[in-house]
């Protein structure tokens, strides 16, 4: 019984260390003026087209425009992919508390919803960046997928392992 514990504490000391990182890294691209946000988020559209196998051999002036198309996109993935795994970490660290599932999710979004607001409002600190409404809500799908993603993955595993217990009874 100890051990049981004892693991279940170091598991979600492994989580909450691993949701302080998550949050340090959106803290520091939120903290970066834009200039220099714009400049990494180009240089990664760049990188794309130059990569890809349908771009790459294209002429400057339309690779251009298709980086300049891209930018957005890419900016909105990247807040979507950094509160998805937010959000997915949150919520396997309340899976490891006696709580009810729809509580869980709950607490999950609510906490990651908070951070985003919260994180768009540091960036009304930050030069030539602004808080948008619409990244809270880019954020917050992002770890509601995340989410889902999670209960996907435990559903999966639950499955799996019926199924082999059915196997070995049978």
């Amino acid at each position: 019984m100890k051990n049981k514990i004892r693991s279940k504490q170091v598991i979600r000391t492994v989580l909450v260390i691993l949701i302080i990182i998550n949050c340090a890294v959106i803290f520091k691209f939120s903290a970066e003026e834009s200039g220099k946000s714009s400049d990494r988020s180009g240089k990664v559209v760049q990188k794309i087209v130059e990569v890809n196998p349908r771009t790459r051999n294209l002429e400057k002036k339309e690779k251009d425009r298709i980086q300049e198309n891209l930018i957005v996109p890419i900016r909105k993935t990247a807040h979507f992919s950094v509160y998805m795994c937010l959000g997915a970490l949150i919520f396997i660290l309340a899976n490891t508390y006696k709580i009810k599932d729809f509580r869980k999710i709950l607490i999950s979004l609510i906490s990651a919803f908070i951070y985003a607001c919260s994180d768009e409002i540091h960036q009304l600190f930050v030069g030539g960046r602004s808080g948008e409404f619409r990244d809270v809500c880019i954020d917050t799908c992002g770890a509601m997928f995340g989410i889902i993603l999670v209960l996907a993955i435990c559903a999966c595993i639950h499955l799996f392992k019926r199924k082999k217990e059915e196997n070995r009874l049978a």
